[in-house]
């Protein structure tokens, strides 16, 4: 009896083993840990415009410098939202540093839409007149992920 415990453990664990290796195999693949936004995305760019070894190796740099900027500027406007929120604290609250705190919160924001306006121009600029042709729909599909609502945006047409 007793080995047969055993032997319906082993195997309840064995198909717990399966199972879970399968869930993790077929969850959504995460963005490069070490920034540079979504691989699938920047695979696709680099793809849909021709890059060259040489231009993709410039592009994905340009992807990584841009994804460290952001995020020391995702960093500093969570700071900034926070202090601006830490007026509610006090008794009497200054409209003058209200004001203040809220300028630097737009401008930390427009600071993010000039780097990645910047990063994707760069990106433009790297290719040649054919590439740069094709680069008008590659804005939208930029202007797609950048204005959703961050829902996952359904796979890329495949032609």
């Amino acid at each position: 009896m007793g080995n047969n415990v055993y032997k319906i453990g082993f195997i309840s664990l064995l198909i717990l083993n399966v199972f879970l290796t399968f869930i993790l195999w077929q969850r959504p693949r995460f963005p490069f840990q070490q920034g540079g936004g979504d691989p699938d995305l920047k695979d696709k760019i680099s793809m849909d415009l021709g890059l060259s070894e040489v231009q993709k190796e410039k592009y994905y740099a340009s992807a990584m410098s841009h994804q460290m900027e952001m995020a020391k500027l995702e960093q500093k406007q969570r700071r900034l939202v926070k202090e601006y929120f830490d007026f509610l604290k006090l008794p009497v609250v200054d409209e003058g540093d209200k004001k203040n705190k809220l300028d630097e919160i737009a401008a930390t924001e427009a600071r993010k839409v000039q780097t990645t306006f910047n990063h994707f121009e760069e990106l433009k600029n790297l290719g040649d007149p054919d590439q740069q042709k094709k680069f008008g729909d590659i804005v939208e599909e930029i202007q797609q992920v950048l204005f959703s609502d961050g829902k996952k945006m359904p796979p890329p047409r495949r032609d």
